[in-house]
């Protein structure tokens, strides 16, 4: 019930209920029947107005006619519904705005003034009686217009439907999601239209692009050992699917023979194109079985496109998140570092004992490095990777404020395709750098840093390598490693961490990481 349908309930039920506890005191037969009868007619008129969802108009007239007729016929002992008689019109207008007035203002003056004058003859007394409480009832009407109109669209008199919808969306996205058979994964959607797409058309290699923000598209699965190599976005025959919207087949004039026929399948999401499935086999494909298989996929281009949604809200969720907890860092445990820090300047000013003073300033070093490295938290939670710059960007921008803010020399080599990877895939490899860039930062005492990112979807590689103590035995509280092993095992990435000269002073650690099977990555630089 929407807070405008409130108003009307609760302004009937108070209004007839004062009016019947009068008739009840007049002590009337006559009066008490006249008000049962128009808290019936009110009851009904109320129904009607709650099973379309809004007060209708036409009840609204009829319920005012019909009141108006049993005071007109009763009156002057039904001067006490008169009252109820201003309710109507205030309704009217804050529902149907001045053409609501003009109808419950109509009824009520041919029920209570005209039809009255017609049948018993012009009564100057009745009009006399009558005259202010239709006045009264036009401002009470003009008042309810003026209510409808102080916030836009009435907005202060519904609830907002958007943040309702968006409410029992999420409340019931937990239940269905547990009933979905792929669930709300886009890489698990992918894998298994794959797998059904292989089971009908029997091809050798499968893969499936998608576009992502920036309009290109990206590869989200693969399936068959070789396929990041023999399928790519960067197709005629996929352009020609994704332009005309329909299946298309070519033959590959060159390259395995075990993928010599190659069809390309729309994902679409009603006039809207999700991305294209490319399946590439030994033997051409009947093209019944294309027809046959489409609608299928695009059953699974519906659900994968939900996953996709899901996989953006879950990002946009996380980087809230984030923000979240670097502004309580910020406004918290770093404010209060910092306030101990004063505290402690104030203490060295005012000792006398060296050996204090000494260890105070000692203290005081520590803090502001503790403040330093606080600080370079927040900005390592506030960094992310922008949906249309990409990763590289994303890398330029973060190891320019490290090289700024810390002692260290930092050289970067960006080497990136036209065609971006994954969202997913791009955070990951973001986070893993992150963590290697902060270890050599903290623990490595190195001078120089070297970053280098090269990208050819869907391969792709990232080095971070320092010039400090290299590796040494990992504390029992650490777990950076074991994170960023865990962020490369997500996107199916191959981590190595290394000293390249062992165990010693100023060997260095290598962090490396290749996006891939080894075996495709086996010939790459």
């Amino acid at each position: 019930m929407t807070q405008r349908e409130q108003v009307a309930v609760s302004s009937r039920v108070f209004c007839l209920a004062a009016i019947f506890a009068l008739a009840l005191l007049s002590g009337d037969s006559e009066v008490v029947q006249g008000v049962i009868a128009v808290t019936a007619v009110a009851a009904m008129s109320t129904y009607v107005s709650l099973l379309v969802s809004s007060t209708s108009l036409w009840a609204l007239a009829i319920e005012t006619l019909v009141v108006g007729l049993v005071m007109g016929t009763t009156f002057p002992k039904s001067v006490v519904l008169l009252p109820y008689l201003v309710v109507l019109p205030l309704l009217a207008g804050l529902s149907h705005r001045l053409i609501g007035i003009v109808v419950a203002m109509g009824a009520e003056i041919v029920a209570i003034v005209v039809l009255p004058v017609l049948l018993n003859g012009y009564d100057g007394g009745r009009v006399s009686a009558l005259a202010p409480w239709l006045l009264t009832n036009l401002g009470a009407g003009l008042l309810g217009v003026w209510a409808r109109k102080l916030g836009p669209a009435g907005a202060p008199w519904t609830q907002d439907t958007n943040y309702e919808s968006a409410r029992q969306l999420l409340t019931q996205l937990r239940t269905v999601a547990r009933r979905l058979s792929a669930g709300l994964d886009s890489d698990g959607m992918a894998a298994q239209l794959l797998a059904n797409v292989h089971e009908t058309l029997d091809d050798s290699y499968g893969a499936v692009f998608v576009n992502m923000k920036g309009s290109v598209l990206v590869p989200i699965g693969y399936r068959g050992l070789g396929a990041q190599q023999l399928l790519v976005p960067q197709d005629p025959l996929i352009e020609q699917c994704w332009t005309e919207m329909e299946p298309k087949q070519t033959v590959v004039p060159s390259g395995s023979k075990e993928a010599r026929h190659r069809t390309a399948l729309p994902l679409r999401v009603g006039s809207r194109m999700l991305g294209v499935v490319v399946s590439s086999g030994p033997s051409p494909v009947d093209s019944g079985l294309v027809a046959d298989l489409m609608p299928e996929i695009d059953a699974q281009a519906l659900r994968l496109d939900t996953a996709l949604v899901f996989d953006e809200i879950r990002t946009m969720a996380t980087s809230d998140e984030r923000q979240r907890l670097a502004r309580e860092i910020h406004d918290g445990i770093a404010q209060e570092i910092a306030s101990i820090g004063y505290v402690v300047d104030g203490l060295a000013a005012t000792a006398t004992n060296p050996e204090t003073v000494s260890g105070l300033r000692t203290l005081r070093g520590e803090l502001s490095r503790v403040v330093a490295d606080l600080r370079l938290s927040i900005f390592d939670l506030r960094s992310d990777v922008s949906p249309t710059s990409g990763l590289g960007a994303a890398l330029s921008d973060y190891v320019r404020q490290v090289g700024a803010k810390s002692d260290l020399t930092v050289h970067l080599t960006l080497k990136e395709a036209a065609t971006r990877l994954s969202p997913a895939v791009e955070s990951e490899l973001f986070r893993i750098a992150q963590e290697a860039i902060t270890n050599a930062r903290k623990h490595a005492s190195a001078r120089n840093l070297w970053v280098d990112y090269w990208t050819e979807p869907p391969l792709a590689g990232l080095t971070v390598r320092d010039d400090g103590s290299g590796m040494g035995n990992g504390r029992d509280d650490s777990y950076g490693m074991s994170i960023m092993r865990e962020r490369a095992s997500r996107i199916d990435a191959v981590l190595d961490i290394f000293s390249p000269k062992g165990e010693g002073t100023d060997c260095g650690t290598v962090v490396q990481v290749k996006v891939a099977p080894k075996s495709a990555l086996a010939t790459e630089g």
